[in-house]
């Protein structure tokens, strides 16, 4: 007999119970961090972007860094135009968690790319950069992880008003505007 015998594929209470088991690893493990959902503001259908985009909610939730030795990427790259930091990072989050704080009042299917997750415990904001939403693939004939590719949020002065303080304070520091 190749498969266990005492779990089944698709029982529901056996994938519940996984599924609950991941969510609280993340709590143990994870960091907290605040889901940024972007709103567009001035698409652009020709470029695909929005110059223009706004963020102004932020919900707090927690995710899994899954890079240990530090923040991956190109790290810290000196050029003719200054210092350039080229972080990335790979967050795990459970979509039950995520349906439960962002997904219904967002009316959301999963995150999108272009979202930003700020991280407290460094003070920086990443952009996602790609939402991997099959691994682990089909754990117990279930999906319960998504994977988040992000790197670090080049701020171009969008509007960013979240009413979390810590948030708003820090995007108001680097901002171009000075208030009179």
């Amino acid at each position: 007999m190749p498969r266990n015998v005492y779990f089944s594929q698709a029982v529901r209470s056996e994938q519940n119970l996984y599924e609950d088991l991941i969510v609280e690893s993340l709590k143990i493990y994870g960091q907290d961090v605040y889901y940024i959902p972007r709103t567009l503001v001035n698409r652009d259908n020709i470029l695909g972007e929005d110059p223009a985009s706004k963020f102004d909610d932020a919900y707090l939730m927690e995710a899994y860094i899954e890079n240990i030795d530090g923040f991956e990427g190109s790290g810290d790259l000196y050029s003719k135009f200054g210092l350039e930091i080229r972080d990335e990072a790979q967050f795990v989050i459970s979509r039950k968690s995520w349906n439960h704080a962002v997904g219904l009042n967002e009316n959301a299917s999963k995150p999108r790319e272009g979202d930003l997750l700020f991280l407290p415990m460094t003070n920086s904001f990443f952009e996602i950069s790609f939402v991997e939403d099959d691994s682990p693939f089909f754990q117990l004939s279930n999906l319960p992880v998504y994977k988040l590719n992000c790197s670090l949020f080049e701020y171009s002065d969008e509007e960013i008003e979240t009413g979390v303080a810590e948030i708003d304070d820090k995007t108001g520091a680097q901002a171009y505007q000075i208030a009179i």
